[in-house]
C-alpha cells in the first residue's frame, strides 16, 4: 500500500517539476533523495545540486548533469570528484570560470584548459603557468574572446607584432595596450589601418585627429560612427566611409546627408 502510494506521489512529483508547479527545494526530505527526481527536477533548475542529499552529492551522475547545466556548481563538488577528468571537462565547456574550482592537475591539461577558454576569457586567470609562456596559446584565448587581453603577461601587452595580430580580431583591446604603445601615432597609424574600430579607443588626444580617421574609416566605413567634435562634418571622411561601406551613410551627421556630394557619394556607391 506504502509503495503504491509512493508510487502516485512520485508520478505527480515529476509532473508537477516538469511543468514548473513545483521546484526540487520544496519538496520533503524523502523526495528530495530520490535519484529519478533529482535528475529530472536538474534538466529543469540550475541550482538542484545545492539541495541535493548528501547520499547522492557523490552520484557521478548527477554530478555530470548538474555541471551541464551549470559548471560553476564544481565548486561544490567533493574534493575527490574534482579529480574527474570527466567532471572538470564537462564543467569547464559550459563555463570556462569552473576552471577556477578544478584540481590543480587540470590545470595543466591542454584539453580541458583549451575548452575553458574558448566558453570564457576570464579563466586565463586560473591556467597553468607554461600556457601564460605560450604567444600561441594566449593569441587563442584572446581571438576567442578579446578582453582576455587584459589579462595577459605585460610583456604581450608591449609587444607589438602580437599586438597587431590581436587587434586584427578585436579592436577594443587598444584600451589594454601598454600606455606608451597607446600614445605612439605612429604605431595608432598602423593599427587602425588593421582594424578601424580602433578609433573608438584611441586617447582622447588625438579624438580630433583627421589623418587617423581617414585610416579607420578606409578601413572599415562604419567607423565613422566613431568620429567625434567637428570631423563628423568633413565631407573627405564621409565620403571615404560611405565609399567603403555604404551602410556607414546611416551615421552620417544628420546636417550632412543632404549635402550633394554626399549624396552623390552615397548614390554611386550604392550602385556597385
Amino acid at each position: 500500500m506504502e509503495k503504491e502510494f509512493y508510487k502516485k506521489l512520485k508520478s505527480k512529483t515529476l509532473n508537477d517539476i516538469v511543468s514548473g508547479k513545483i521546484t526540487y527545494d520544496k519538496l520533503d526530505n524523502i523526495l528530495r533523495a530520490d535519484k529519478e527526481i533529482v535528475l529530472e527536477a536538474i534538466r529543469h533548475e540550475s541550482f538542484v545540486y545545492y539541495d541535493v542529499p548528501k547520499s547522492l552529492k557523490d552520484d557521478r551522475e548527477i554530478v555530470i548533469a548538474s555541471l551541464k547545466k551549470y559548471g560553476l556548481m564544481l565548486e561544490f563538488v567533493s574534493d575527490e570528484l574534482k579529480k574527474d577528468r570527466e567532471i572538470v571537462f564537462t564543467a569547464v565547456k559550459q563555463c570556462g570560470f569552473a576552471l577556477k574550482y578544478a584540481d590543480k592537475i587540470y590545470k595543466e591539461d591542454k584539453e580541458i584548459v583549451y575548452e575553458a577558454i574558448k566558453s570564457d576569457g576570464w579563466a586565463l586567470q586560473f591556467v597553468g603557468r607554461k600556457f601564460l609562456r605560450d604567444p600561441n596559446f594566449l593569441f587563442s584565448a584572446v581571438k576567442y574572446h578579446g578582453y582576455a587581453f587584459e589579462l595577459l603577461p605585460k610583456k604581450y601587452k608591449k609587444d607589438k607584432t602580437f599586438i597587431e595580430k590581436c587587434i586584427k580580431e578585436h579592436g577594443y583591446i587598444l584600451r589594454f595596450i601598454d600606455l606608451k604603445l597607446r600614445l605612439n601615432y605612429l604605431f595608432l597609424e598602423k593599427l587602425v589601418k588593421i582594424n578601424g574600430y580602433c578609433l573608438k579607443y584611441i586617447p582622447d588626444v588625438y579624438k580630433d585627429d583627421l589623418n587617423l580617421a581617414l585610416l579607420a574609416v578606409k578601413q572599415n566605413g562604419l567607423s565613422i560612427s566613431f568620429v567625434e567634435g567637428n570631423l563628423r562634418k568633413n565631407k573627405e571622411i564621409i565620403i571615404e566611409a560611405i565609399k567603403q561601406n555604404r551602410e556607414s551613410y546611416d551615421f552620417v551627421d544628420n546636417s550632412m546627408k543632404l549635402d550633394k556630394d554626399v549624396s552623390a557619394a552615397f548614390m554611386q556607391y550604392s550602385m556597385i
